[in-house]
């Protein structure tokens, strides 16, 4: 099972590599574990004529790939266009596939070797929509974790995004009071409000209001964003 530990693990070793190429190398290796083989980590935006500070960090089969951008078929895949409409994890196995279009897609992707998948949307302030596709034969993942694969892969972009911008710095850390600062720090570990309220003697309804207060100084849709910027800042360690 995929714990706490592996994050650190992981956050250490992308740290430790200045290429894209090695942080997407790590990347697979620490999700193989999981069942996935494969993974994109994309800017949504038009693939044959992408901008230059598009994301594009392609870990499929490389055939599968340039036929998918050839055909457009960015444009009318639904995993795609659920990145836009969702902001947690979901599974492909989930989406409406009954339309033509999408039928064949997926029956294509199948016979490329891309079976099954989960897609992770990540929006990050100035940048375009992101998402993080990760295929495999076995993609059921233990409901405790998924908040632990989100961080990776938030983590993972960031680091993406750092590495293709020379290193300069990323995001300038909000200034928090000391209590929402322990309300992020107990977050991070995957306590939720009212485990929060139970360790700092306050209500839940009280910590929400302090993570609330968070996601709005660090302009970020979700508390797995604040969590993987806070560590890019140095707000909170791994």
């Amino acid at each position: 099972m995929l714990g706490l530990v592996n994050v650190e693990d992981f956050i250490a070793r992308i740290r430790q590599v200045d290429g894209t190429d090695d942080v997407s190398r790590i990347f697979t290796e620490e999700t193989k574990a999981l069942g996935f083989e494969h993974h994109t980590c994309i800017s949504v935006v038009d693939l044959n004529n992408p901008p230059l500070d598009a994301i594009q960090v392609f870990r499929f089969p490389q055939a599968w790939v340039e036929y998918y951008i050839r055909e457009e078929y960015y444009k009318y895949d639904v995993v795609i266009k659920t990145v836009l409409k969702n902001t947690g994890p979901y599974l492909w196995k989930a989406l409406d596939v009954s339309d033509k279009r999408n039928r064949q897609i997926f029956a294509e992707a199948k016979e490329a070797g891309i079976r099954d998948g989960l897609t992770i949307p990540i929006a990050l302030p100035g940048h375009y929509p992101c998402s993080i596709n990760m295929a495999g034969d076995h993609t059921d993942i233990d409901p405790l974790n998924y908040h632990i694969v989100h961080l990776m892969a938030e983590y993972y972009l960031l680091r993406i995004v750092e590495l293709s911008k020379s290193n300069r710095r990323l995001f300038d850390p909000p200034d928090l009071t000391p209590r929402e600062l322990e309300c992020l720090v107990w977050m991070a570990k995957g306590k939720s409000d009212s485990e929060i309220g139970d360790i700092l003697s306050i209500s839940h309804r009280t910590v929400n209001g302090y993570i609330e207060n968070i996601r709005k100084k660090m302009d970020v849709g979700t508390r797995t964003q604040a969590v993987a910027l806070a560590i890019v800042c140095g707000l909170i360690a791994p």
